[in-house]
């Protein structure tokens, strides 16, 4: 069953990889402020170290400069650190989002190791970066900045 979870995300990672990019302007009108859920430090430290690796190789990637053995060292380094991830939180729907969360910046990794073709994996780093991109949406966090996709 994950084997064909697997082939479908690299099915629609490659079809995303051959549309063309439309964006469109951001609306007129302020977005809600939404609340966010509250953060603690060793949270926030395994965020940050997260972040910080991604947007260290992120040039490379954006540029397709990464070998497929870059790919499998950056999903081994992400697999180790999501062993510890902190997923516990007083709020239930807090916890079950951090859950989410480390389970896309996992799919990324796997992605990233066991995707055939470079572009693909290049798409397991691009979750990765969604999933942190979407913590910080969803989590209070001083200083954070989103990760350029």
């Amino acid at each position: 069953m994950r084997r064909l979870a697997l082939g479908a995300i690299l099915i629609a990672a490659t079809s995303l990889l051959t549309a063309p990019l439309v964006r469109a302007d951001p609306p007129a009108a302020a977005a809600p402020v939404v609340a966010r859920w509250a953060s603690d430090a060793p949270l926030r430290a395994a965020i940050d170290e997260l972040a910080q690796m991604l947007r260290a190789v992120g040039h490379d990637l954006r540029q397709n400069q990464r070998t497929e053995a870059q790919y499998d060292a950056l999903a081994d380094w992400l697999f180790k650190r999501l062993a510890a991830f902190p997923t516990a939180h007083a709020d239930k729907n807090a916890a079950i989002a951090l859950s989410d969360i480390k389970k896309e910046l996992r799919d990324g990794a796997d992605i990233m190791t066991h995707a055939t073709h470079l572009p693909a994996r290049r798409m397991g780093y691009l979750i990765a970066v969604q999933a942190l991109n979407r913590y910080g949406r969803t989590f209070e966090h001083p200083d954070w900045v989103p990760i350029p996709e």
